[in-house]
């Protein structure tokens, strides 16, 4: 097949400099990396936002409309959450409490900032297993489950650990997987009623309003008439729908999600000029080469694609280098930071396409060179 011949040619006119190439998969695989960490910082960010978010167990929620995402502090009556459980449809309407608050590392006494939720152990609504195995020690006065995936500045902390939440005394019961995001170093978790103990919390002022609907109900008919409810005053979501605004918020207008975000563009752009350059070179040393080819016959199509070939194998060469590099880079900032970097084959697909995308466009633009070479060069 014609291609197959463009492609051993391509790969022979590579590989006739073994080091050179060895170089030329590295600048490639540097860039590659770069997308990794910036891609691996950004998916981490917007992941850890919605960690609480994915564990709503709730129907529907309803929030205060200036809440433009969890950690915003915005918060609502009861007054409303209790109109809400008198619709057609609501089976059970229950208010989650969350405060950003100091935890005591237990060791050193340093202050570090922690979301604290606070919930009702009846009907918790939270995707959160040890809230059933523990739910009779989280009854006990002054007592939390704490976050085992906090970030090291929380302290060392086990079951037994006492500790203070914003300079309130509190012991833990047990531990938690949630994770901590770039606001908070981690998370604590205790009863409502143990979370209207801590300094300057009022039952009055409700978070998130978690809703459960009787079986049958239809969501969307429901959110309709608590809508219709209680108007302007709050607002009603699907807890996948709290998912994507936490998302959104973090990736479009928080600035740390849009800085990881420009610097994955700044990786590709970094790589389209190293491959232009290493593609440049290419070309200008195969000059005689390519003009023989042009002295043989060929026609310009078999040159674009031979040096679009080169791109391919740069760009797949530089990616396996870089994808290897960032397997390890993965694990050690997931080691740092507390937070999760997933490499995800969809992710790794996404720097594969660019990692291509960049070569391609180097190697398009690395064809200027090719359509200036003249078989009178040869003689």
């Amino acid at each position: 097949m014609w291609f197959l011949r463009q492609f051993l040619l391509a790969w022979r006119m590579l590989s006739d400099r073994p080091a050179r190439l060895t170089l030329s998969f590295v600048g490639v695989a540097f860039a590659v990396v770069i997308m990794f960490a910036e891609l691996g910082f950004l998916n981490g960010v917007t992941d850890s936002s919605i960690n609480l978010a994915v564990r709503l167990g709730s129907d529907l929620v309803v929030v205060h409309p200036q809440q433009e995402h969890l950690k915003s502090g915005v918060e609502f009556p009861l007054f409303h959450l209790q109109q809400v459980r008198d619709v057609p449809g609501v089976a059970a309407a229950r208010p989650l409490y969350t405060s950003g608050n100091y935890w005591a590392n237990p060791q050193d006494g340093s202050r570090n900032r922690v979301l604290v939720i606070g919930v009702d152990l009846d009907d918790p609504m939270l995707r959160i297993p040890e809230l059933a195995t523990l739910r009779e020690e989280l009854r006990a006065p002054d007592t939390v489950l704490f976050d085992r995936r906090a970030r090291l500045e929380l302290g060392v902390v086990q079951p037994g650990t006492r500790s203070r939440v914003a300079g309130h005394p509190v012991r833990v019961a047990g531990l938690f997987s949630l994770g901590p995001n770039f606001a908070y170093e981690g998370h604590v978790l205790m009863s409502s009623r143990n979370f209207l103990r801590l300094p300057n919390q009022r039952a009055e002022d409700v978070d998130l309003g978690m809703v459960r609907l009787q079986p049958g109900a239809d969501p969307e008919t429901v959110r309709r008439r608590i809508q219709e409810r209680v108007g302007a005053r709050l607002e009603v979501l699907t807890a996948a729908e709290v998912a994507l605004r936490e998302r959104t918020i973090t990736t479009r207008k928080a600035p740390v999600g849009i800085v990881f975000g420009l610097g994955l563009l700044v990786g590709f752009a970094i790589g389209t000029v190293v491959c232009y350059q290493i593609l440049f070179n290419e070309v200008n040393d195969h000059l005689p080469q390519f003009a023989m080819l042009k002295a043989l016959g060929h026609p310009p199509r078999f040159l674009i694609v031979l040096v679009l070939f080169d791109a391919l194998i740069l760009s797949l060469g530089g990616f396996l280098a870089g994808w290897l590099v960032g397997r390890g880079l993965y694990a050690f900032l997931e080691r740092q930071t507390a937070l999760e970097m997933d490499l995800s084959t969809p992710r790794a697909l996404l720097v594969l396409a660019l990692t291509s995308g960049m070569c391609l466009l180097a190697g398009w633009l690395a064809l200027k060179r090719v359509a200036a070479s003249d078989p009178a060069d040869l003689f």
